[in-house]
């Protein structure tokens, strides 16, 4: 178990709360940490019976999964529902997925389980300590979130899955003790306990109430892949019948009688303090405005609908001081970076071997990268509507960890947690700016507590898009200084990478090639802008850093790119399948290059899978223009082949919007872009052709599909522009 920043979060929350209860009292503390008990304690009102954590059961034999993840369009919920149909036997017709309540009997602890142990699974007593260690720190510490491609390879493939077929050994148990048979003579299909030799059944529902005063089997036999109807199929969407017919309820949807809207004005220098609003009596005095009130980033404006909000919004005129230090401007911060990697006070992240002693002599090859500061911008503006109501809070709005959302409002409001009710809807949109790890990720939660503390009532707040990028939390800015000494094959026999990067994932730092001496440094240095994770986050820019750079040394050393890349690959390894595959299905070998058109390739692994695409690009009038894109992935077992096909399309896409278009620029203390117009998105008219081809390790842990596809295109697409006359080295690579 390495140690990482994550581990130090959740190891210094179980220290926190062993300093609470007495460190005597830690031990029996956590082992009476009970999720299925705490769930079915929050349910109690109702008829259904919590029989297995997340898992309730109806005496009519509907079954309900509460899920803990929210839904922002990559399909989690319906990979979900499909493992439990699988391993519970549940009757599809009967069986339904919603998302849990924001309350701490429905934190979570599977994902960050996941993300401290790796993706090996424990077993026995150790495994069932750790559960009961990470679920009272998670209740704690109110961690309830989506992000990191966590849904499906560890709540649903660690934790739902044994809940399920858990559940399904006990109403196997109570079903044969009914029929009076044993065990042994029964199966379970469809809701049903059946007992062949006699043609009897019962269904769940009437073992329900039997089975939610069970002891949970900790070591509960899972099914054989064999036997599988539903995991690995493209199962139809759940989420998608609303979408399509527009009856779905967005955050931005929610009405409430007598409410009315408030919208904000970004500060005018990043990371300034707003000192005065200069016309604030103009802007009260505009149609249907209510109040204007200065918080920590924004001035709001309250009116009774929402364009008055908007338009008196645009009408503020403010002063605005400088940040401690002065005012931010790109190529200041930039050259700040470079003059920090360049220095010694580096961290090292990885070391192998004595790297400075294999640089004597050799070859020597030196490039700089550079990824920009990004915003997220999820088509859905940020929004949210506060009321009051039965002397109880409510909140309505799209996030990625209501439990911390709800946690946050309440202590805004300075309010009892119990007297906040949040309703999570679903998103237009996530990437990870919604996420709620950081008080910063929720800015526009607390914009909207604020102001309804200020004027009672119900409110509605609905930033923008000139607000959403100005008020963004970003990814950061990064600088890559890579230096590699070549042997007399051409191969590398080391690597130096010297950072300006805030790294959560030394892994993702690292490349995953056979080299024998590797050096990994990093600044660690803190963004000067409001940090945020972005959708793959490390990877994002490690893999452009990474898979640049080794294509250079394959040109370098005048080595076919995929060729090169194999060669420092496990020949039957799963890196070189699916390189290989990706190769293959774009034609790699017999790409003829005459027509203008160049080929590029990268190969990324992240978050538990293995991606490998290559990207066909020409110019036009001097812009890069992509034509195709052919991927390949391995993630283990795909539960819904067609959710990890469509979130490799988006996944490419936003990522080709990042490595075209997207950088957030500091001019003069401001941030220059403020929508679509200056902060580009690709269009359709810019959308390659993608083809998608999915591998299956079937002893491989299941990994992630909602992040992985992004990494790779940046440098697959600047590898083609390689091949085909200049490479770039910065993102953008439209100016």
């Amino acid at each position: 178990m390495k140690l990482t920043r994550r581990a130090l979060l959740v190891s210094g929350g179980i220290l926190g709360g062993g300093f609470v209860i007495g460190a005597a009292g830690i031990g029996v503390y956590i082992n009476q940490f009970d999720r299925r008990g705490l769930q079915q304690s929050a349910l109690s009102a109702g008829s259904a019976k919590v029989v297995a954590q997340w898992i309730a059961i109806a005496p009519d034999g509907a079954v309900t999964i509460l899920s803990p993840h929210t839904e922002m369009g990559q399909g989690a919920q319906t990979g979900l529902l499909q493992i439990v149909l699988d391993e519970l036997d549940a009757d599809p017709e009967q069986t339904t997925i919603t998302m849990a309540p924001a309350s701490p009997e429905f934190s979570h602890s599977d994902a960050m389980g996941g993300f401290i142990l790796g993706e090996k699974e424990l077993t026995g007593w150790t495994r069932r300590f750790v559960d009961k260690t990470f679920g009272r720190m998670c209740q704690l510490s109110n961690i309830q979130f989506t992000g990191g491609s966590t849904a499906i390879r560890f709540t649903g493939w660690r934790g739902l899955r044994r809940a399920a077929a858990a559940a399904r050994q006990m109403l196997a148990e109570a079903g044969a003790a009914q029929l009076g048979v044993h065990a042994s003579a029964v199966r379970t299909e469809n809701g049903q306990v059946i007992h062949d030799a006699s043609g009897r059944s019962v269904g769940y529902g009437a073992l329900a109430e039997a089975v939610s005063t069970m002891p949970v089997p900790p070591e509960p036999a899972y099914k054989a892949r064999e036997d599988w109807k539903f995991i690995g199929t493209r199962y139809p969407r759940v989420d998608l019948p609303d979408k399509i017919f527009a009856t779905a309820t967005y955050g931005i949807d929610v009405a409430v009688e007598g409410m009315r809207f408030a919208a904000v004005a970004p500060r005018t220098l990043a990371m300034g303090t707003i000192t005065a609003v200069t016309n604030e009596a103009e802007v009260r005095a505009m149609r249907g405005v209510e109040a204007v009130l200065v918080l920590d980033d924004a001035v709001a404006v309250v009116a009774d609908n929402p364009w008055r909000a908007e338009k008196a919004a645009r009408a503020v005129q403010m002063e605005c001081q400088p940040p401690e230090g002065g005012l931010l401007r790109s190529d200041e911060l930039l050259a700040e970076q470079r003059a920090i990697v360049s220095g010694t006070e580096l961290s090292s992240l990885h070391a192998v071997g004595d790297t400075a002693a294999a640089f004597e002599g050799a070859t020597v090859i030196e490039a700089e990268y550079f990824a920009p500061y990004l915003a997220h911008s999820p088509m859905e503006p940020l929004n949210a509507t506060i009321w009051d109501e039965d002397g109880k809070i409510h909140v309505a709005t799209g996030v990625q960890g209501p439990l911390a959302a709800r946690a946050m409002v309440a202590e805004v409001l300075e309010r009892p947690m119990e007297e906040v009710i949040l309703y999570p809807h679903t998103m237009g949109g996530g990437f990870g700016r919604r996420n709620g790890l950081a008080a910063a990720g929720l800015n526009w939660l607390v914009q909207a507590a604020r102001i309804h503390k200020a004027v009672g009532g119900a409110v509605k707040l609905t930033w923008s898009r000139e607000a959403d990028v100005r008020l963004s939390t970003f990814r950061p800015s990064d600088v890559a200084m890579m230096r590699a000494a070549l042997g007399p094959d051409g191969k590398p026999v080391a690597w130096h990478a010297r950072m300006y990067a805030p790294v959560l994932a030394p892994a993702e730092a690292t490349p995953h090639y056979s080299i024998p001496n590797v050096t990994i440094e990093s600044a660690q240095g803190e963004p000067a802008l409001e940090y945020s994770y972005w959708r793959s986050v490390d990877a994002s820019v490690h893999g452009f850093f990474i898979e640049s750079f080794i294509d250079e040394l394959a040109r370098a050393a005048s080595v076919d790119p995929v060729d090169y890349r194999l060669s420092l690959l496990e020949a039957d390894g799963r890196h070189a399948r699916v390189l290989s595959h990706v190769a293959e299905m774009s034609g790699w070998r017999s790409h003829d290059a005459s027509g203008g058109r160049a080929l590029g390739v990268a190969l990324v692994a992240s978050f538990g899978s293995i991606v490998a695409q290559v990207a066909e690009v020409s110019r036009d009038g001097g812009r890069p223009k992509v034509h195709r894109v052919w991927c390949a992935i391995d993630c283990g077992t795909a539960i819904n082949p067609g959710s990890v096909e469509a979130q490799m399309q988006g996944g490419i896409l936003y990522g080709l919007t990042a490595a075209l278009h997207g950088r957030i620029t500091l001019e003069d203390g401001a941030i220059k872009e403020s929508n679509f117009h200056d902060y580009q998105i690709v269009r359709f008219s810019d959308a390659p052709r993608i083809a998608v081809d999915i591998l299956s390790s079937p002893g491989a842990p299941v990994g992630g599909a909602g992040e992985p596809g992004t990494p790779p295109i940046a440098p697959a697409v600047a590898n083609a522009l390689a091949a085909l006359d200049a490479r770039p080295r910065e993102m953008p690579f439209v100016s």
